[in-house]
């Protein structure tokens, strides 16, 4: 089973909204942009136990909360999802609602479609479902109903509903980032566990009648501890002054719990021992990283049990190291049919190929699209190489600056550190709390390639490059970038020793001849040698000599560390002011997609529906 499309309207934090799904899928995008909303639209479409709720849906779910229109009429959540790939036994039991799916325009055939257009070979069969959910007003609630689109209805009352069984055949399971635990390790309808109870056994009804029965008749019962005794006793004796009770001696009894399979599943809870203590005590006490990494072992067990799923979880990273990021992502790539992931993440981002790597993006007026981002200029090798250590990073950020080399890089990171430390308190932001990435691009050309790149995600990007003799290259990257600071020196090396100031290179050389690796030993090393009675401007000469040989050897960042702010190039303080000012510090705004979080309380033992 596969997931080819969805269609949002009027849903959380969505107007309206389309994703297409290339197969296993990583959805990357800003807070708030709407990642919760599209796996709580397919948790609705597709997920079963949502069906068990007395409404599925509340005021919270509609866009702008507004439920009614200016006429008083109900606003309709509409939810619809396309699937493939269907097993042959969804196709044969929903063969009267088939559908067929264009993969090469990304669209169903319509009526009109001829048998010829229906064998073609990127024609396959699909099932599309639908979901809508509005206010009753003569009820006073919220009604929801999941139904095959095809064939159209006459009228609403003759809709072919998609039940619970059918849903549990396309194999949809959904993790929500808080409560990955409850959702994963409590017996609650729809955790991992429940999910593997229903694919192992068929006959559940004695398991729970045997267990009910067993805690009804626990030797000793709870109520025969001798405290308990008294106070039943006394509340008896008592009680029986104005109500009739049965003669049994023993009227009140405690148990531990009502004695029904919802109460026994919201009781029941999974202990387990870490390896630094041999007690046991309840799950969430293990710890976040154990809580994931018993959930990616209870995912290998489904894997095992069920022919198809579709995964859909956010933010997996959440408490796992990141060689556990990678296990579980290869994992769901090479056994679920389909996994679905959000991920602020570069440890899972780089496991995609960059066509399943889905950017999405908020309009205005509330309009949600994804898009596949696209590396044209860059190389696949470039792209795969530098993916987890520069440009997941660059993607999963606020903005980029482009420079041509390591030393450029080392240079301006090490100045916004001391622009940091140096400003007051609010008025500078570093790179890194601005979400700005300095990405390394091999050169002029690379600088255009990768700043078209990262401008198609919707990224800010600057540039800081060395002076072009080309003028219309200078000209090309100023129109690609968002803002670009061209040196008047062919290298950093150049612009660092003629602009810092001449009692810091001093300093720097002296501590620079005594480190091993100093050019001591070059040919010519006569002309690296300090002379401190020297002038001002062979020290320069030489500085710049000393830069260039031990280029990308962290010479240039350690210079720039001996500096104040008052001896920083100009240019240097310029284009970090204004990337500061650009991209200001946005913690005390929030830090999560508060809009589209499912509304129920934080992960807590039984919380889960």
């Amino acid at each position: 089973m596969r997931i080819r499309r969805l269609r949002l309207s009027n849903f959380r934090s969505v107007a309206d909204g389309e994703v297409l799904f290339p197969g296993h899928t990583v959805i990357i995008g800003g807070n708030s942009v709407g990642k919760s909303t599209m796996c709580e639209a397919l948790d609705l479409l597709l997920g079963p136990d949502r069906l068990s709720r007395a409404s599925p849906i509340d005021e919270h779910d509609f866009f702008e909360r507004r439920y009614l229109d200016d006429d008083g009429d109900p606003i309709v959540i509409e939810l619809e999802v396309v699937l493939t790939d269907l097993t042959a036994d969804v196709l044969t039991k929903f063969r009267t609602h088939r559908e067929y799916w264009n993969t090469t325009t990304n669209t169903l055939l319509d009526e009109t479609a001829t048998p010829e257009d229906v064998e073609a070979d990127d024609v396959v069969p699909a099932l599309r479902i639908r979901f809508e959910g509005a206010y009753d007003i003569e009820e006073d609630e919220f009604r929801a109903e999941t139904y095959f689109a095809s064939p159209p209805p006459d009228d609403e009352s003759r809709r072919a509903k998609v039940t619970r069984p059918a849903k549990r055949q396309f194999g949809f399971i959904y993790l929500r980032a808080l409560r990955t635990g409850s959702r994963a390790l409590s017996l609650e309808r729809g955790s991992l566990l429940d999910i593997i109870l229903k694919l192992k056994d068929d006959d559940r009804s004695a398991m729970w009648e045997q267990t009910l029965g067993a805690m009804e008749d626990l030797d000793p019962a709870i109520d025969a501890i001798p405290q308990l005794r008294a106070i039943l006793d006394e509340v008896d004796r008592r009680v029986r002054r104005f109500v009739g009770l049965s003669d049994d001696d023993r009227t009140f009894r405690l148990y531990p719990s009502a004695l029904t399979r919802e109460s026994l599943r919201r009781s029941i809870t999974l202990f387990g021992s870490s390896e630094r203590s041999n007690t046991p005590v309840p799950y969430w006490r293990l710890g976040s990283g154990v809580i994931n990494s018993m959930v990616f072992s209870l995912l290998t067990f489904i894997a095992d049990l069920k022919s198809n799923v579709i995964f859909a979880m956010e933010e997996p990273e959440i408490a796992i190291p990141p060689h556990t990021q990678r296990r579980i992502v290869q994992f769901l790539q090479r056994e679920m049919d389909q996994s679905i992931l959000t991920t602020h993440s570069p440890f899972v981002l780089e496991q995609y190929d960059p066509e399943n790597v889905i950017l999405l993006e908020r309009g205005s007026g509330g309009k949600v699209a994804g898009r596949r981002i696209e590396v044209t200029g860059i190389k696949a090798k470039a792209y795969r190489g530098n993916l987890r250590r520069v440009l997941a990073e660059a993607m999963l950020g606020n903005g980029v600056l482009c420079v041509e080399g390591v030393s450029d890089g080392e240079a301006i990171y090490s100045a916004s550190a001391i622009l940091e430390e140096h400003s007051a308190e609010g008025t500078y932001t570093p790179l890194d709390l601005s979400g700005v990435t300095v990405v390394q691009c091999e050169g002029d050309g690379g600088l255009l390639r990768y700043g078209e790149f990262f401008s198609g995600l919707g990224l800010k990007t600057y540039a800081f490059y060395d002076r072009q003799k080309n003028e219309a290259i200078s000209e090309e990257i100023v129109e690609v970038f968002d803002a670009a600071w061209e040196l008047e020196q062919t290298g950093i090396e150049y612009l660092l020793a003629d602009e810092i100031t001449v009692d810091v290179i001093r300093t720097f050389l002296i501590e620079a001849s005594e480190w091993d690796d100093y050019p001591h030993n070059a040919k010519n090393a006569n002309l690296f040698e300090y002379d401190p009675d020297a002038d001002d401007e062979a020290v320069k000469a030489l500085c710049k000599r000393v830069l260039k040989i031990r280029k990308g050897a962290g010479y240039a960042q350690r210079l720039v560390e001996l500096c104040s702010e008052a001896d920083l190039p100009a240019i240097v303080i310029e284009a970090l002011e204004r990337i500061s000012e650009d991209l200001p510090n946005e913690l005390s705004a929030g830090d999560g997609d508060y809009d589209d979080d499912d509304d129920d309380d934080p992960e807590t033992p039984g919380d889960e529906t």
